[in-house]
């Protein structure tokens, strides 16, 4: 997830639009990022020497934000970290324990040796682990293997889902979906405990969802929540335009963000239908534990409860021709669950 110091918008007036960019133009600089963490992977580099040698990529570049966003995201995917044979807090005091008087390179090699010796660690191994624990000496272990394209439409989402961190809400037009792929839609809201709504309207669909900044408390994990969310909405093969306010800056001034399926954004998501969430399978074990001979099922279909409101609740329930419909909310609010 791209941060502030990566973000890259456009202010005008009270329209805000990411800085998205083109895949062509830039594939070269994604194409020299990736081989940076290749290289770094193969000689085992720390998280700071990666930092240097992206800083000596950026030079004197004015798009030094774009290349430290484009080597975020490589970071984020990567896995560093490791498993040195001796915690380095223990080594830190062993070491430093070990020795009395003025500290000078001679004594600081006889120290290393003789410490060496004790855990038949050579002392280069050493001087390796005594700050391993600390994030910047934190080794690259394995990064993903990604075309310098598929990094570039990464970074353009990232854009927007780092402005939905500070979304107050949003609007979703869909225009005639199809009922699978909405209720996937939905699921994916569901998974990720999202407040919505929606409406029927001439030929489709509007999708109301609330944002972290309409929260009161746990806005950090709703906003990773909707961030999370909107990759899913790309999946969708109908045409349909998003409008968002976002609280923007320390004043926190609302500004409209608006998207289009013509935009070009592609999702990253592998369109294999929509994880379970873990209060799902809580309720789907204890009720199936009951053996009450009720069906329980997954695909229930949206419902409308007249006028223009729609719902697409979460199970469908049946037994000797009854028919019930269970849904399961993730944050809400009092006024948000009885509307």
């Amino acid at each position: 997830m791209l941060t502030g110091p990566h973000l890259r918008v456009r202010i005008q007036k009270k329209e805000l639009t990411p800085s998205f960019v083109k895949v062509e133009k830039h594939r070269d600089r994604a194409l020299s990022l990736i081989e940076i963490f290749q290289q770094a992977q193969a000689f085992n580099w720390t998280r700071k020497r990666i930092d240097e040698e992206v800083g000596g990529l950026i030079g004197d570049a004015v798009d030094h934000k774009l290349t430290k966003g484009l080597s975020k995201l490589l970071a984020d995917q990567s896995d560093f970290g490791g498993e040195p044979p001796i915690p380095p807090m223990e080594l830190r005091r062993r070491l430093f324990s070990s020795h009395d008087g003025p500290i000078t390179r001679a004594s600081a090699r006889a120290a290393y040796s003789q410490l060496g010796e004790e855990l038949n660690l050579a002392p280069d191994v050493l001087r390796d682990i005594l700050y391993a624990d600390r994030k910047e000496e934190q080794r690259l272990l394995s990064c993903p293997v990604v075309d310098p394209d598929a990094l570039l439409n990464r970074y353009n989402v990232a854009l927007v889902q780092a402005c939905l961190l500070r979304c107050e809400s949003l609007e979703v037009h869909l225009d005639s979906p199809g009922s699978m792929r909405l209720r996937s839609l939905f699921r994916h809201i569901q998974f990720h405990g999202l407040m919505s709504r929606c409406e029927e309207t001439d030929g489709g669909y509007l999708l109301t969802l609330d944002g972290p900044t309409s929260l009161l408390k746990l806005s950090t994990r709703y906003g990773m929540g909707l961030a999370n969310w909107f990759p899913a909405l790309l999946l969708t093969e109908c045409d349909w335009r998003l409008e968002a306010t976002i609280r923007w800056g320390k004043r926190g001034l609302r500004k409209q963000m608006f998207l289009r399926s013509e935009m070009g954004l592609k999702s990253h998501y592998r369109d294999r239908g929509v994880y379970v969430s873990r209060i799902e399978e809580w309720f789907e074990e204890r009720f199936l534990a009951l053996d009450s001979g009720w069906s329980l099922e997954r695909e229930a279909p949206p419902i409308s409860l007249g006028g223009q409101a729609v719902v697409v609740p979460t199970y469908r329930l049946e037994k000797d021709g009854r028919v019930a419909y269970f849904d399961i909310v993730g944050f809400w609010r009092r006024k948000w669950l009885e509307k």
